[in-house]
């Protein structure tokens, strides 16, 4: 292939440019296959990269697809034509409001590179151009030397393969890209990428169950949580995992703080109340966050992720604001090892879902790209959980490959259907229904190959909710289809015989396969086979239309 090099860069404090060829500065050693493309750069002084990109001729087509893989798990993710646009950081996002909470960090707004015009796109380490059923796929074999960015413009007929590296330094030989490049059938091609990385999933085993969050979301109780158990209790042959999600704790960030008026007898007899029912016991906790007017911020401001002049950098809006603990301060390091052993040693809990977790990784600390600091953050993760159990939300998707068992894969689904018009002026990451939906139709093909897919939840009650119930029961039908992770947030003793046939179906270990996926002017038609039996599944993807 004829590749285009671009490299704006500094050495010394003066900015330079060269275009595919060594300067006095740097030379760089390519290193192209069939199937690969591989470049290092050697630098003869040391470097500093502002911007990098190899560039590609790409022909496409009037009805190409270019897949765009988002930032992390809510970013919103699907095939776009090329008359559409990706969005940006939104009008409350870009308010004083929104850089009053940081609302630039929860997505990749501080460090791309595009005009978010028609037909111009940029996807997170891999990506695929679709013509017909045909496949051309582009994925980086690994990000921990910064975040790969694959760049497409479908009227110029252009692919740009792109690498983050803000914040180091380069004074040695440095890998800058490595690209896995192949054609194919969809199942083939993920195949082949993922036998390339070496990466399998940690287990094939779907979770099953009950979450608190979306019907109470922090408003819960030692008493809430109880009573939906036993009432979950009554279908457990169902049912393998009972997770308590936000609210048990003081704040955001006091992890080891339990709401005593909420949670009068703690958390571990909550874990023993869920094993006395033969369910593995889950908690919720963000671990790199911390709320503004949380202990934790009060007496250990040292701990935070700070900018320039020395201030914590704000991350998210989320609980009136918090900020990200730096993984690389040892006090920090030891409390978040702390945190994992009260919570799974002394409380009892198998399984934790971890969330916000891109909040350590906003900026390139310490000499590092943020890619290398999101890897660093998913291994010591891992190293806290040992061998029990990790699902993983609000995070860049490669670092969390053959790590996490489980994976949220979409924004937070809303208790509608429609993306109403102030969740859109938020950021790409925002709750949303049709992106949930869209995320986990465009990244089935992570599932069961770095991970189980967590397509977010079904909902059958009736109360506190303003979808219809046959959106209700299509969306259950979805997430059967499309999710390694099952959860739902209703006291089913208040079904009835209809809403308790649909959570049976979606929770039985039946036959049921997704044989094909086709999008066309919103409306999605997904044809499955469940028990030797043919069906198709159709909706309009914005409205909640079902046909």
């Amino acid at each position: 292939m004829d590749y285009k090099y671009y490299f704006k860069y500094s050495t010394d404090g003066k900015n330079s440019k060269i275009t595919n060829k060594p300067n006095d500065d740097f030379s760089f050693y390519m290193e192209e296959r069939i199937n690969s493309l591989k470049l290092i750069l050697e630098p003869k002084t040391p470097v500093k990269i502002i911007e990098f990109y190899v560039q590609l001729d790409y022909k496409f087509n009037d009805d190409s697809k270019f897949f765009a893989n988002g930032f992390q798990s809510w970013t919103d993710t699907k095939e776009f034509t090329r008359d559409e646009t990706v969005s940006d950081l939104n009008r409350i996002g870009k308010s004083p409001y929104g850089k009053m909470f940081g609302m630039k960090y929860v997505g990749d707004y501080t460090f791309i590179h595009t005009d978010y015009k028609k037909g111009q796109f940029h996807s997170h380490g891999f990506a695929y151009v679709r013509n017909g059923n045909a496949i051309d796929l582009f994925g980086s074999l690994t990000d921990r030397t910064g975040y790969t960015l694959i760049y497409a413009d479908m009227h110029k007929d252009t692919m740009r393969f792109s690498k983050d590296l803000d914040g180091i330094v380069i004074d040695k030989p440095y890998e800058i890209l490595n690209l896995f490049i192949t054609g194919g059938e969809y199942d083939e091609v993920f195949d082949e990428y993922f036998n390339e990385m070496g990466i399998k999933p940690l287990t094939n085993n779907k979770i099953k169950g009950y979450t608190s969050w979306y019907n109470y979301y922090q408003n819960i109780s030692e008493e809430i949580i109880l009573r939906d158990l036993k009432s979950l209790s009554a279908q457990k042959e169902y049912v393998n995992t009972y997770q308590v999600d936000d609210g048990y704790e003081t704040m955001v960030g006091d992890w080891l703080l339990v709401d005593g008026k909420k949670f009068p007898h703690g958390m571990k007899p909550i874990a023993d109340a869920i094993h006395e029912q033969g369910f593995k016991a889950g908690l919720w906790l963000a671990p790199f966050g911390a709320q503004k007017g949380s202990r934790l911020v009060k007496e250990h401001p040292d701990w935070l992720i700070k900018d320039e002049k020395g201030k914590p950098v704000p991350v998210g809006h989320n609980w009136g604001g918090f900020y990200a603990l730096d993984i690389y301060n040892d006090d920090a390091r030891q409390y978040i090892k702390d945190v994992f052993h009260e919570v799974l040693d002394v409380w009892g809990f198998d399984m934790v879902k971890l969330d916000f977790l891109y909040a350590a990784s906003v900026l390139p600390i310490h000499g590092k790209t943020r890619g290398e600091i999101a890897y660093d953050s998913i291994d010591l993760l891992r190293e806290c959980v040992g061998d029990k159990e990790i699902l993983g939300c609000g995070v860049q998707q490669m670092p969390c490959f053959g790590k996490v068992e489980y994976m949220r894969i979409g924004p937070d689904m809303a208790l509608w259907w429609e993306h109403k018009l102030l969740r859109k002026n938020m950021h790409r990451e925002d709750v949303s229904t049709p992106n949930a939906v869209h995320n986990s139709i465009y990244r089935r093909c992570l599932n069961g190959r770095a991970f189980l897919c967590d397509p977010d939840v079904f909902l059958l009650r009736r109360d506190n909710i303003e979808f219809t119930f046959e959106q209700q029961k299509a969306l259950a039908k979805f997430i059967k289809l499309f999710g390694g992770v099952l959860f739902m947030s209703d006291d089913i003793s208040q079904y009835n015989d209809e809403q308790l046939e649909v959570f049976k179906d979606v929770l039985s270990d039946d036959d049921c396969k997704v044989t094909n996926v086709v999008e066309n002017n919103n409306r999605v038609y997904i044809d499955y086979v469940q028990n030797g039996e043919p069906h198709i599944l159709a909706f309009d993807i914005n409205t909640g239309t079902i046909y």
